[in-house]
């Protein structure tokens, strides 16, 4: 990770670094953060001007910023580091949240009835007698679209689609589950 300064010259060289020591403490063995920008410019937003701070940081599939407009430029970087901070543990405790959260066993059982390889799709019958759309995308949970086969038994997650019952989600059946 490194940190870029665009007019450095607006702050002293102890709030610079004070800066970048909360910045690399923040990111520490994370890995998370790429790349971050600090920029300042005046600004007309207040009658005498103001100095607008950004706080721009490259993070793994997210751009995360943080601006503040304050009188004195050291206090408007100030609350813009903290209000990044505060966005990259937010960010954080959303993916640990999703990482946690495991997807429900699939409550439909059903069998491989059709797959149309070069379209990308295929068709499962439920053991209820529905015949249900697939698309590649919807295949997980240790199933390989190009592995499945006709016959094959299947649990899946199943909604209504703009053309009927689409499968969502579809996976190995549990080791208990029956036989069609």
């Amino acid at each position: 990770m490194q940190v870029q300064w665009h007019h450095p010259e607006t702050f002293t060289e102890a709030d610079r670094q004070t800066v970048e020591e909360r910045i690399e403490a923040l990111a520490g063995d994370h890995g998370d953060l790429i790349d971050v920008r600090i920029s300042a410019r005046t600004t007309e937003h207040h009658r005498h001007g103001a100095q607008e701070v950004r706080v721009v940081c490259a993070a793994r599939g997210k751009e995360i910023v943080a601006a503040r407009t304050r009188p004195d430029a050291a206090l408007a970087l100030q609350e813009a580091v903290d209000v990044f901070e505060r966005e990259v543990w937010r960010m954080r405790h959303r993916r640990t949240q999703q990482r946690r959260e495991r997807p429900a066993e699939p409550p439909e059982l059903g069998v491989v009835d059709e797959i149309r390889r070069e379209e990308g799709c295929g068709f499962v019958i439920t053991d209820a007698g529905e015949r249900v759309y697939f698309h590649r995308n919807a295949v997980g949970q240790g199933l390989a679209f190009d592995g499945l086969v006709d016959g094959q038994r299947v649990a899946l997650n199943i909604e209504a689609g703009a053309k009927g019952l689409q499968a969502t989600f579809i996976a190995a059946p549990p080791p208990d589950a029956p036989g069609p």
